[in-house]
């Protein structure tokens, strides 16, 4: 048995086809790299540029507002009374407790009147006794009056010495006068009647409007003196949030209306009317500012905090973005809007500086050169964007990119 050793033999006409093949396509790859253009990669990525980013898109709106500033306050009684005796005395009575409620006139306590009693009796004796000497006086006068025109009658006759005439007449002035005085002493003693009176009423401690006791000082029995606080009364129905305004809003104050947030209860109310305390706080550069507010149900309690917001700005057509739209950087704040680049299958990301306004919850109101209503922004995938790095738009229903547009 015998084997063939021999090498194997390539035809010449084979190899040569052979060679052919392989020049041709060396020279066909390296035409190929000569002819592709060098800034351009795998899916429209630039050689050595940044990859895209998925981003959402959101439209700019038109929005009418105002804007608006925080402030804090506090609320107030309208009234607030510290009711005090306007006589001395023991109490005999004290008709409330804390937290009733009292209407005006109401009795709060009494004080005992034994002693007033006694002075007014005797005040109306004196005023007797007055009396009776201003009558006694007046028929005085009236008899002087008459002695008087006789001797007169008599001197103009020559029966009757004019010495004795001068005597009758100093007679009669002196009884005037002595009537007079007799008169402003009964005068005198109905006023002290009078003020008796008044000091007898005083002796009951009368609620000076409508409204609720939030504190008693006194105690059945106690003694006190004039001045002495019976009892603390704060008004009912309407009551005032004091609020403490920053200097540069107080010319901005705007219209006799706002809303006022009640913090503990979260119930917003409306005040009828504003004012303004023209002296300002020099240590806080504040402005006291009183908004009146409705409390038919007396739910609104003096001491609990508010806010209100204030309008600064006046009503107007604005441009708004959400909230986080807006970026900011060494340049300032700004928004990405997507820019078609030519030759590019993806928009870019273009970067334009913008003015903000004021934020009101989730929209910034702002200005930026070239901006209107309609046009889309990036709300997110903006915290690392850069500037021309193309993008890929989703959407926020299914997270899935949006085939761009051509």
């Amino acid at each position: 048995m015998s084997s063939d050793s021999s090498p194997l033999r390539i035809h010449p006409v084979v190899a040569v086809i052979l060679a052919l093949a392989v020049i041709g396509a060396t020279w066909w790859g390296i035409k190929s790299l000569s002819n592709a253009k060098p800034d351009e990669g795998p899916a429209g990525k630039a050689a050595g540029g940044p990859l895209p980013a998925t981003v959402i898109m959101a439209s700019v709106e038109t929005r009418v507002t105002a804007h608006t500033q925080t402030i804090v306050g506090t609320l107030r009684a309208k009234s607030r009374s510290d009711i005090a005796a306007r006589e001395a005395g023991s109490i005999l009575t004290i008709e409330v407790d804390e937290g009733d409620f009292v209407k005006k006139d109401d009795v709060i306590a009494t004080l005992d009147d034994r002693r007033l009693t006694a002075q007014i009796a005797e005040a109306n004796a004196e005023v007797t006794v007055a009396g009776a000497l201003v009558h006694q006086k007046k028929s005085r006068v009236k008899r002087s009056e008459i002695d008087l025109a006789m001797k007169e009658k008599l001197y103009a006759q020559k029966a009757l010495s004019e010495s004795e005439v001068l005597d009758a007449r100093s007679a009669s002035n002196v009884d005037n006068s002595v009537s007079k005085a007799a008169e402003d002493s009964l005068k005198a003693a109905q006023s002290r009647l009078k003020l008796l009176a008044v000091r007898s009423e005083d002796l009951k401690v009368l609620a000076p409007f409508d409204g609720r006791v939030v504190a008693r000082h006194a105690e059945l029995g106690e003694w006190v003196a004039a001045g002495t606080h019976v009892a603390t009364l704060i008004s009912s129905g309407e009551i005032e949030a004091w609020l403490k305004v920053p200097e540069r809003f107080a010319s901005s104050i705007q219209g006799s209306k706002i809303p006022v947030k009640v913090s503990a209860t979260g119930q917003i109310v409306t005040s009828s009317a504003l004012t303004t305390i023209p002296e300002a706080d020099t240590s806080t550069r504040t402005l006291q500012v009183v908004a009146t507010l409705p409390n038919a149900d007396g739910k609104l309690l003096p001491g609990l905090s508010v806010t209100a917001e204030i309008p600064v700005t006046t009503n107007e057509a604005r441009l708004a973005v959400p909230v986080n739209a807006v970026v900011q950087g060494y340049a300032g704040p700004g928004i990405f809007v997507p820019l078609k680049k030519e030759g590019s299958p993806l928009p870019v990301a273009r970067r334009l500086p913008v003015e903000v306004l004021f934020q009101d919850n989730e929209f910034v109101y702002l200005k930026a050169g070239g901006l209107k209503a309609g046009d889309q922004v990036v709300v997110e995938g903006n915290e690392r964007l850069f500037p021309f790095q193309p993008l890929i738009i989703a959407t926020r229903e299914d997270g899935n990119p949006r085939q761009p547009q051509k």
